[in-house]
């Protein structure tokens, strides 16, 4: 039974928690988490559509013209459902690669190709769908793949301070440029207004990624913002991230078209391959932008997969990738790219994504940055040693942890507390394994991904669910800080086990009496499967103010986690 009162868990020095940014209201969440993960089983297929021929459209008393290009190209647009099997051998190494979201789907293509040679790799590739700043910031422990495409430098090195290896990106074997999409009827009537300073002043609401952690708003943000005035550019940056479901190119479509957001030429080129039906235009911005450059990056260690990777490596510089990544919008060493269609504008690269213009909107966006402060308590019961579909339970929650801590706003402030029956010092039920710390700080995010790692080692026992709750909750209440979301998000595996600590109605009452209007620290619990008694943690949440989510499997977990920790 764990002692709710006091200072923290049974653990000598100062309590331990996990904070993560959680900027939506309670009820946003749902939706965006439910939104994410409809959208994750859509993709569990291929979806390859061929087209007929390239016609040119003019907008007449635009001055602009308006390419549609319907070419007879294959674009994959989602990820295989399982890796491809290769025919040179039938016992193959399995290899795990993750990617950037843009260019993931090519990926596997490609992979799916190489697999066919028959003088191909002993290798099986699974390729994950991973944001590269999650990536650069989970490489430690549990979330380390065998090799990383990235979508930009920065992230090598991010990925460099905080594992503490040299990694050696290489020359990029693709890149894409930056556009703005929109509605048609918007893009159409925008005439010859096509410069940064018209598009982001205008009616149409653009949306810019956080530079600080999106290659494309790198990319936007250097060029736009010496031409931009910072007024604009501040409201631009407090509008916030897009809902995860269908993305910033799924909002735009859903506009009334006042709405665009500034993506890749590959991605808008795969959402209007996938979405015919609610195709967006492109507009190229009059002055360009720099590129988003991929590469491939190893990182095994593991002398058996080595050759595997480069195999890979030499398999993407083939005339047949090269030309199956330019169907999809992406640029290479052997030719131009397809474009979206239709386009207005003339699509242009220029500079780097670097210098005191990047640097300034980053400032801005780190000053109207929501700020959040999350106590993370995780199951590692019994239970999470068992395996289903997706392999051992707790390795699905070390995967998604690491990524959501890996890719939170750098201004959360997050504490890790994990929970089993007696597994603190005074034979609580909760234990600290990370105090509040800022996941921008790179030594910070390590030790998460350190204590991640290590969950293998206090997996068992029970679960004492209800009396974690309490406690976790008590310590978020006692150490609220003012002009943070102060929450506490709760990972789930079961019900809670402990017969010798509070019951449900008894939990109910200490909430009750505990909790404060002027202090608010809703509570998020994060159900994994279908054996969470799912009613009475709703009765649970509500007083808090919060929320619970079903989050079945890891393609439901992670974006959970992410939306709790602040998006």
């Amino acid at each position: 039974m764990t002692g709710v009162g006091g200072p923290g868990p049974g653990e000598s020095g100062s309590p331990g928690r996990r904070i993560g940014p959680y900027e939506q209201s309670l009820r946003e969440s749902r939706e965006r988490v439910e939104a994410a993960a409809r959208r994750r089983d859509r993709h569990r297929r291929r979806v390859r559509v061929a087209g007929a021929a390239a016609i040119a459209v003019v907008v007449a008393g635009l001055g602009v013209a308006a390419y549609r290009f319907l070419g007879s190209s294959e674009v994959p647009t989602a990820l295989p459902t399982t890796a491809a099997q290769p025919t040179s051998c039938s016992d193959p190494v399995k290899v795990r690669v993750s990617a950037a979201p843009a260019i993931a789907p090519a990926l596997a293509a490609v992979a799916e190709n190489l697999a066919k040679r028959p003088d191909g790799p002993c290798a099986a590739f699974t390729i994950d769908s991973d944001e590269p700043y999650a990536v650069a910031g989970s490489l430690v422990g549990a979330g380390r793949p065998d090799a990383w495409v990235t979508d930009s430098a920065a992230w090598s090195n991010r990925a460099s301070s905080i594992s503490g290896a040299a990694l050696d990106a290489g020359e990029p074997f693709a890149s894409s440029a930056v556009v703005l999409a929109m509605k048609d009827s918007r893009a159409s009537a925008l005439g010859t207004r096509l410069g940064w300073a018209d598009l982001l002043g205008g009616p149409v609401q653009v949306r810019i990624p956080d530079p600080r952690r999106s290659a494309t708003g790198r990319a936007a943000v250097t060029v736009a913002t010496p031409l931009v005035p910072e007024s604009r550019l501040r409201t631009i940056a407090s509008a916030g991230p897009p809902p995860p479901g269908d993305g910033a190119l799924g909002e735009v479509a859903g506009s009334d078209g006042r709405i665009g957001a500034a993506v890749t030429q590959a991605e808008l080129v795969a959402w209007n391959t996938e979405h015919p039906d609610r195709s967006l235009a492109a507009v190229a911005p009059a002055e360009g932008a720099p590129a988003v450059d991929y590469s491939l990056v190893s990182l095994t260690t593991d002398a058996a997969k080595k050759p595997l990777v480069a195999a890979l490596a030499k398999h993407l510089a083939s005339d047949d990738s090269r030309k199956l990544l330019q169907d999809s919008g992406f640029r290479t060493t052997g030719g131009e790219p397809a474009n979206p269609s239709p386009l207005y504008g003339t699509i242009s690269v220029a500079g780097r994504a670097e210098g005191a213009p990047l640097a300034k909107a980053t400032a801005l966006w780190t000053a109207v940055s929501k700020r959040t402060r999350a106590l993370l308590a995780v199951d590692v019961s019994g239970s999470m040693l068992e395996r289903d579909t997706e392999g051992k339970r707790l390795d699905v929650l070390q995967r998604a942890t690491v990524r959501a801590v890996g890719g939170a706003n750098p201004d959360t402030l997050a504490s890790l507390w994990i929970y089993s029956q007696h597994i603190g010092s005074r034979g609580d039920d909760v234990r600290q394994l990370i105090d509040y710390a800022p996941l921008g700080d790179a030594k910070r995010v390590a030790d998460f991904d350190k204590a991640v790692a290590g969950l293998d080692s206090f997996a068992g026992g029970g679960s004492g669910l209800y009396d974690t709750i309490a406690s976790s909750y008590d310590r978020a209440r006692s150490t609220w800080r003012a002009g943070y979301t102060n929450t506490v998000v709760v990972v789930a595996d079961g019900p809670n086990d402990d017969d010798y600590g509070l019951t449900l109605d008894l939990l109910e009452k200490r909430l009750n009496a505990a909790k404060d209007a002027s202090r608010p620290v809703p509570v998020v619990v994060l159900g994994l499967g279908d054996r969470v008694d799912a009613a009475a943690l709703r009765r649970v949440v509500a007083i808090t103010g919060g929320q619970y989510v079903a989050s079945p499997s890891l393609d439901r977990l992670q974006p959970a986690l992410v939306t709790a920790l602040g998006g």
